[in-house]
């Protein structure tokens, strides 16, 4: 602002001459002089702070045909023509572009650094930072923590309820339900007992375990896992900017062109007409508007997924996801929410008692139960009665199978059926000393906004397929809820396989260990709210709010930002084309030249903030 204000004195005087005004005088060559110098000493500070870490990062990087590269030579040829002209000649001078330039690049760079860092800090924040050691059992009974790594095969481990099962192995010890969800994608927790097999990454929701080590380090399953997200990771190319493959072919272009102009100009105006010509064409061509009207538009458009609840990992990924043609789903805890909900109590032939009090018992062993099964039962009779589950004597909880009380006298167990997982559903059975009373129905609940989203997104062109390690009967229930295709019964490596065969346009939505080689492989990875670590850290998308109802927003603002980004430099190309054709004529001074320059630029900053401000437009 302060090289602006002195320039206006500047510029005041050249429109004076032009109005017939004298000049010529001691006092006014003075202060000419004096202003001249102001302005330069403000400038020297913005080159030295901005303008020279920007030549070094050129040179650094060797980008020769680079925006990088025009930006800096037009700066220099305007700061050391200003220079010379404020020392030893009369000509005009241009310290104010010099400084406008670099403000708005080193702004836009600046922009960029910072959403980059704040997701970076944000992501952290977010990530897990649960590290567990491993209980490791010696020969006397003793426990000792180690850390996982340090375990060989034959040793024992003890697992408690709510621990990480730190390797693969089998039990020899305890039974347990496991939460196996983040690892194989399977949305039922699994009942284990001496002899099953176990892997790292599980969690014993309800039982303590002691498990002899069977694998240890890259043999174990979720080492496998990581060095599929590896290799998926190293796969990928990045995008090249549009703005550095224009300056391929602009910079020598320029360069040829503002010679010839000069040579052109040299019989007509002399050699200073012909240099300030010459100049006239560099800083038209001084690619401020085509250096930021790409990065612009994706940076407010990062800004806006922030303030909507999405962490978003570069303008790349937008990029990427406005190009989306196709889009995998995971089910368990993305399309579904992880939790029950009771479809139906069937009764055996010959029933002693009714659904209503075959109900009341069955949340009557289930109060206060973390488990989602007695979760979904208790929220049942709730809504049924109204009222709180009767009182439960001698409870016992047995791991891996179910739970067991006396109600009213009555000895009482629920445990799951041997037709669990029928259609679609699971089944646990309520019975007494005689025999079965009732048999209750569950299936896993669907995410609210869910249908809703996959309708939005197909109005938007995007096909669409579930991928889920559940079997067939929950893959079909919920390809009928959601009208989407369901591809069932796979493994990490089927997943991994069918989002690489996807192609360009390819979105993952995932959110479990199994997700993360496919998150990772898929040119956008999304990862929901409340996904585990690797996931986060593999995804190119993280949304922070929960649900799925921000994906079909996101693509519509992808889509925004490019269209914005393509407008912007057909405007950066347009008004360069022009320029150079009216500066290699002789039609424009130096001083129009750097003020269309930053003009332009201005009109770059207009049309990408109109993303901020429009929350949905056309698709």
């Amino acid at each position: 602002m302060g090289v602006m204000v002195f320039s206006l004195s500047l510029y005041g005087e050249t429109l004076g001459r032009a109005a017939g005004a004298d000049y010529s005088g001691e006092g006014a060559i003075a202060m000419r002089g004096i202003v001249r110098l102001a302005a330069l000493a403000l400038t020297v500070p913005v080159v030295g702070l901005v303008g020279v870490p920007l030549a070094e990062a050129v040179v650094l990087a060797r980008r020769w045909l680079s925006a990088e590269t025009l930006i800096v030579l037009g700066v220099a040829a305007a700061f050391f023509v200003s220079c010379w002209n404020t020392f030893f000649g009369g000509g005009e001078v241009y310290f104010e572009t010099t400084a406008i330039v670099l403000v708005l690049v080193s702004l836009g760079r600046w922009l960029e650094s910072k959403a980059k860092r704040t997701a970076s800090e944000r992501l952290r924040l977010i990530l897990p930072q649960r590290v567990e050691p491993a209980l490791l059992l010696d020969v006397t009974g003793g426990v000792a923590e180690v850390d996982p790594g340090a375990l060989g095969v034959g040793d024992r481990v003890r697992v408690r309820p709510g621990d990480l099962v730190p390797v693969d192995g089998v039990v020899v010890e305890g039974r347990a339900f496991l939460d196996t969800s983040s690892l194989t994608g399977e949305e039922q927790p699994s009942a284990v007992e001496p002899g099953d097999r176990v892997l790292a990454g599980t969690v014993s929701q309800d039982g303590a375990l002691v498990i002899e080590v069977r694998a240890v380090g890259a043999d174990r399953v979720q080492e496998r896992v990581e060095r599929m997200l590896s290799e998926a990771l190293h796969a990928k190319a990045p995008i090249a900017r549009v703005a550095d493959r224009a300056a391929a072919w602009l910079l020598p272009f320029v360069l040829l062109l503002a010679l010839g102009t000069a040579i052109a100009r040299w019989s007509l105006d002399g050699p200073e007409g012909a240099l300030l010509n010459a100049l006239s064409v560099v800083l038209i061509s001084c690619p401020c508007a085509l250096g930021i009207a790409t990065p612009l538009a994706f940076w407010v458009a990062l800004g806006e997924a922030w303030k909507r609840g999405a962490l978003v990992r570069g303008a790349e990924v937008l990029e990427e996801l406005a190009r989306a043609q196709r889009v995998f789903f995971d089910k368990t805890g993305t399309l579904t929410t992880g939790e029950f909900e009771l479809e139906g109590i069937e009764l055996p032939d010959g029933e002693r008692i009714g659904e209503a009090e075959a109900l009341g018992l069955a949340a009557a062993l289930e109060q206060g139960s973390e488990h989602p099964i007695g979760r979904a039962i208790v929220a049942a009779w709730q809504r049924r009665s109204g009222e709180p589950p009767e009182k439960v004597e001698s409870f016992r909880a047995v791991a891996g199978t179910g739970v067991e009380g006396s109600v009213r006298g009555r000895q009482l167990r629920l445990a799951r059926s041997e037709r669990s997982r029928e259609g679609g559903q699971t089944r646990v059975v309520l019975s007494d000393n005689v025999g079965p009373l009732a048999e209750f129905v569950l299936a896993g609940t669907i995410r609210a906004e869910a249908a809703e989203v996959t309708r939005r997104l197909a109005e938007l062109g995007l096909e669409q397929t579930v991928l889920t390690g559940d079997g067939s009967g929950p893959a079909q229930a919920l390809s009928r809820a959601l009208d989407v295709p369901v591809e069932h019964s796979l493994s990490p490596a089927d997943k991994l396989e069918r989002t690489s065969a996807g192609g360009p346009g390819t979105v993952f939505i995932g959110d479990g260990l199994n997700d993360s080689a496919a998150l990772a492989a898929a040119p956008v990875g999304i990862t929901v709210s409340g996904g585990v670590g690797r996931s986060l850290e593999t995804a190119t998308i993280n949304l922070l709010r929960p649900g799925l109802g921000l994906v079909p927003e996101l693509i519509v603002l992808a889509r925004q930002a490019l269209y914005t980004a393509r407008a912007n430099l057909a405007w950066a190309f347009g008004y360069n084309a022009i320029g150079l054709f009216l500066a290699a004529s002789g039609r424009l001074s130096p001083i129009f030249s750097a003020t269309a320059m930053v003009a332009s630029s201005v009109v770059v900053v207009l049309l990408s903030g109109r993303l901020a401000r429009k929350r949905s437009v056309p698709v």
